[in-house]
């Protein structure tokens, strides 16, 4: 499975307003929903809050990884945010985030979440990945940057 089959144009997000983390969250699920990616986004939400609790999804150098398994969620579903100004998340090395991929599955899904979360921390290992990202203009784009980095 590549990221890049994984992660459709219509869920990448290069125009969030959000100012927080919780903001964010709505903002991402009501338009999830909108899309048919989520049948419960309040069910999500609260999944998402138990999962922040637990530990900070911001991973550091401004990126973020929020995932959960939710009843709220009826497939597996990748999206990546890229709010207009970085968001504060409380990530490791406590600086805001730009780049949030979110993974959302159906409760019980085993261990796909760590494979996806595997190949997109992979792949965020590397600055010139991050920043490619950032400049990116369209979903495009970032889908063409993410091909290119899988085929390295």
């Amino acid at each position: 499975m590549l990221l890049s089959e994984l992660l459709k144009a219509d869920s990448i997000h290069l125009d969030l307003t959000s100012t927080d983390k919780q903001s964010l969250f709505q903002d991402a699920l009501q338009r999830l929903h909108a899309r048919g990616h989520v049948s419960e986004p309040a069910t999500v939400l609260l999944d998402l809050e138990v999962r922040e609790n637990i530990m900070s999804t911001g991973i550091g150098q401004g990126v973020a990884i929020p995932h959960a398994q939710s009843e709220g969620v009826p497939a597996t579903h990748l999206s990546l945010w890229r709010p207009r100004k970085p968001v504060e998340f409380e990530a490791m090395d406590e600086q805001p985030v730009d780049l949030i991929f979110m993974i959302l599955g159906p409760r019980g899904i085993g261990n796909e979440h760590v494979k996806i979360l595997a190949k997109i921390s992979r792949l965020l290992h590397g600055s010139e990945f991050r920043e490619r990202l950032r400049r990116a203009a369209s979903p495009a784009e970032i889908l063409a940057t993410i091909r290119d980095f899988e085929a390295r």
